[in-house]
């Protein structure tokens, strides 16, 4: 619950800080996301582990998956302080329907016919959604995309969430 609230607090806090640019923003939230990572790897004792999984492959993989996150975070960021909120949150619908296209189309998932009406539903309410916005769809498609491909990034990366999350965050 309190993800969630902060996740929701989260836009009124960035648009207070509209004179900063997002570019700063993400870069202070990359290094402090930094510092706690390490001490929670230290307080955890698993650096050895994180190191020791470590290969060329995973580091490529992480190299892409935090570009994705990067750019996704910095137009977040972006689109609050420019009051584009609502197109920013019609990305964050748009997300499911990116991961199940890509679940079925790249990890050869399996869609129930239930499960297609309610992907079409969900696809009908975003589409009315989007053409009743009337805005700027690019956001949106930017946030989702992005996302969407960085959870496949993810799903198929040799590494545990801390470990990925340190070195993603490393690398940024």
């Amino acid at each position: 619950a309190a993800a969630y609230v902060l996740w929701g607090v989260l836009p009124l806090y960035l648009r207070l800080l509209r004179h900063v640019p997002a570019s700063q923003i993400l870069a202070h939230r990359v290094l402090w996301s930094v510092v706690m990572l390490v001490v929670v790897a230290l307080l955890f004792r698993r650096v050895r582990t994180i190191v020791a999984s470590v290969t060329w492959r995973t580091l490529l993989l992480l190299s892409a998956s935090a570009s994705l996150i990067a750019l996704n975070w910095l137009v977040y960021i972006w689109a609050v302080q420019n009051a584009h909120v609502l197109d920013a949150s019609l990305g964050y619908f748009i997300n499911p329907l990116v991961n199940v296209a890509l679940g079925v189309m790249v990890l050869s998932e399996r869609v129930r016919r239930i499960q297609w009406v309610a992907i079409a539903l969900a696809a009908l309410g975003v589409g009315v959604m989007a053409l009743s916005n009337g805005s700027s769809i690019w956001i949106s498609l930017v946030l989702a995309l992005t996302f969407g491909f960085y959870g496949l990034i993810r799903k198929v990366v040799a590494i545990d969430a801390l470990g990925g999350l340190l070195i993603e965050t490393i690398l940024l």
